[in-house]
């Protein structure tokens, strides 16, 4: 608890009677200092002028939240999520550039059988219309023509998305969650060079979801379903302000044209947890989750998983620190992720300027705070007004 120490008068100077040794801070208050100790910050009910208690309850964190992606180098850390977004060779143009089920399949059973080999799980991101399937074969796209755009007869979405899931189910390998896309803005977001990867509007996503749910669920009925990952949710949100939260409520309220909406077809909401306002903000994250749970609500989806597939520091990029300064942000950003709710955070990306492959300390540091982390109790998560974290892990007291 903060120590209040009495002042002494001495004509016009004042003095605190005492210093404490370990003090962090001083506030004064009528006739007297108060000091700030570190104790202070590992306060359930942490004081305003220091920070904000984002974790309302103790939780045991998933012993297999903790992803990360690649995309020609396989990862050495410890992770027990992949995702196969931007990994060589696994997207749906990769696997089926010419036509309805003609499938090249190598590129994917080399991802899947890697990632299942070391009990990972495994997540399915759709993006990629292959050009053949594109509704608008000819506009310019991320991953080649017609890429960015909803295909012009779900029925392709949907065969392909029972293969997928059927072949590696039926070797024992089953993906354990599919997602529809990645960062959809919609047509008014932009083209590629904004960063929007989808160009269709939230109605098309939300047939593609359907598609997606449908053809998933009568092979495995077990398999997640993921939304459409938004990113750029990092302020309080307002209904109408284009920003990632109000994408994800578009596509939540959005008509799949035959009676249902975009939330009648995800288990489980997906989002990247990027900040964009140049300073890498983490500290955002608490927001971003509080805006994924206010469209929820809206939609009747309270008690749903939440999951980040996707974040780093972008920028600048994570690369561009020193080790320390890598070490403190993959902590916060796993700490606040977690105080808020999140079940599983997938990093992006390990052969990448936003990852640390060449980085040997923040590799290891990243498998012994993983590890310290995966099936703890995590009974507290201060977000510190210094850009810290406190956090207490079964029972034991860290700042970062």
């Amino acid at each position: 608890m903060p120590i209040t120490v009495p002042v002494v008068r001495t004509g016009d100077i004042v003095t605190p009677q005492s210093v404490p040794s370990n003090h962090i801070g001083l506030r004064v208050a009528a006739n007297s200092y108060v000091f700030d100790v570190p104790d202070d910050l590992f306060l359930a009910d942490l004081p305003a002028h220091l920070g904000t208690n984002i974790l309302a309850t103790p939780l045991v964190v998933n012993r297999k939240f903790a992803g990360m992606h690649y995309h020609v180098e396989v990862p050495t850390i410890q992770h027990s999520v992949a995702r196969n977004h931007d990994t060589r060779g696994s997207t749906w143009l990769d696997v089926a550039p010419t036509a309805r089920g003609v499938y090249q399949w190598a590129g994917l059973d080399d991802f899947v059988q890697i990632a299942a080999a070391a009990g990972r799980d495994i997540v399915f991101n759709f993006t990629g219309t292959p050009r053949w399937a594109s509704a608008r074969p000819d506009e310019a796209g991320h991953y080649g023509r017609g890429s960015d755009a909803e295909p012009a007869d779900m029925r392709d979405l949907a065969d392909f998305a029972g293969a997928v899931c059927q072949r590696y189910r039926a070797k024992g390998t089953p993906i354990t969650a599919f997602e529809t896309w990645n960062e959809p803005k919609y047509a008014g977001g932009g083209g590629v060079n904004q960063g929007n990867y989808f160009t269709g509007t939230p109605q098309a996503l939300a047939r593609m979801a359907k598609a997606v749910y449908q053809a998933v669920k009568a092979v495995d009925a077990a398999a997640l379903v993921l939304s459409p990952a938004p990113t750029g949710l990092e302020f309080l949100w307002r209904l109408g302000d284009g920003s990632g939260t109000d994408h994800l409520n578009s596509f939540m309220g959005a008509s799949d044209g035959e009676g249902g909406t975009g939330r009648d077809w995800c288990d489980a909401l997906a989002f990247h947890s990027y900040s964009h306002d140049g300073y890498n903000n983490i500290f955002a994250i608490p927001q971003m989750v509080a805006n994924v749970r206010k469209v929820m609500a809206m939609h009747n989806l309270v008690g749903r998983p939440i999951w980040i597939t996707e974040t780093s520091a972008i920028a600048p990029v994570l690369k561009s620190f020193v080790s320390q300064r890598q070490q403190e942000f993959i902590a916060r950003t796993l700490l606040l992720a977690l105080g808020s709710g999140v079940e599983r955070i997938v990093w992006y990306a390990w052969d990448d300027p936003l990852g640390f492959h060449q980085q040997p300390a923040v590799a290891r540091y990243w498998d012994e705070f993983t590890t310290a982390l995966a099936g703890s109790t995590l009974s507290l998560v201060n977000s510190l007004r210094s850009g810290r974290v406190a956090a207490v892990i079964d029972g034991k007291r860290v700042l970062v």
